[in-house]
């Protein structure tokens, strides 16, 4: 077994091509390089991926792009954004350490949002984050997918009712 696969409990079918595709383009290296992520091969995943520059000194991420998908449950286009810029619901200092993770270990790591929907509804979006480095040594990027395809024409940042948490899941 692969040792970045994705952890068991990520069911979505979008983690998982998204995982397989990142996988394929590293061709046995740390990571692909960006210039290797091929939007033409990923068109259905599109709507749910976002690319960020990685800053080192102090830990931050910029946004270069965010999918539809994303930009529909955010509420926002964070593209251009700062991470420590933004408003995060979810735990700042959880997604920090999340994509730290991720520049440090060199390799993906994978988490689940949690929605509280209502009495006994509870729904789930599963999300993986992969490093790209252009050097082949530094994560100097990182690829990240977020399945919201069950939540597409609403604003999960608009709704009252849901209170949403995310769980990183710790490397398989």
């Amino acid at each position: 077994m692969n040792p970045y696969s994705p952890p068991a409990e990520i069911t979505s079918s979008l983690v998982l091509a998204m995982f397989d595709y990142w996988d394929r383009k590293r061709t046995g290296r740390l990571a692909p390089r960006r210039p290797d992520i091929e939007p033409g091969d990923i068109k259905r995943l599109l709507p749910y991926i976002s690319i960020s520059e990685v800053i080192a000194e102090p830990f931050n991420l910029r946004y270069r792009l965010v999918g539809s998908g994303v930009v529909e449950a955010a509420g926002y286009d964070f593209t251009g954004k700062f991470f420590r810029d933004m408003p995060v619901t979810t735990g700042s200092a959880r997604w920090l350490a999340h994509y730290a993770r991720v520049a440090a270990q060199k390799r993906p790591f994978y988490g689940r949002y949690r929605g509280d929907l209502g009495p006994d509804v509870i729904r789930y979006a599963d999300h993986g984050a992969f490093p790209l480095s252009n050097n082949g040594v530094v994560v100097d990027r990182i690829i990240e997918i977020e399945d919201w395809s069950e939540f597409r024409g609403v604003n999960l940042a608009k709704l009252e009712l849901p209170i949403w948490q995310f769980q990183p899941f710790e490397a398989g």
